[in-house]
């Protein structure tokens, strides 16, 4: 029953494992991609409505201001939740794998000492 209980742990934690591999992955991507998009927006408001170039200062804040950049840092938020979230999806399960194998020993060591 212990065998077939921590088989199926490991399963479980295989398939989190991919998972978390793949949320992990989207999150760097997001966070790589943050700095990109941000230089993308600067660019666009690089030259003013007069015609004339605008400040770094300005630039950023309307890069910061702009509706896709405030989706990117939504889009962040969401993976980087979904990340811990399966990070302690994981955790739970190799704590339950840690319980089977001290039952087991402890089981074992029951045994032994009843020369069973």
């Amino acid at each position: 029953m212990e065998q077939l209980a921590q088989e199926f742990e490991i399963h479980k934690l295989r398939e989190l494992g991919k998972k978390h591999g793949n949320a992990l992955k989207n999150l760097v991507q997001l966070e790589d991609t943050k700095k990109i998009l941000k230089a993308t927006i600067m660019l666009e408001y690089q030259i003013g409505s007069n015609g004339k170039p605008t400040s770094v200062a300005s630039q950023e804040t309307f890069a910061y201001a702009d509706e896709r950049y405030q989706k990117h840092i939504e889009a962040i938020a969401e993976a980087t939740g979904l990340e811990m979230q399966l990070r302690w999806e994981k955790r739970i399960i190799e704590i339950k794998l840690e319980l089977i194998k001290v039952e087991s020993f402890n089981g074992n060591a029951e045994k032994k000492a009843y020369s069973i």
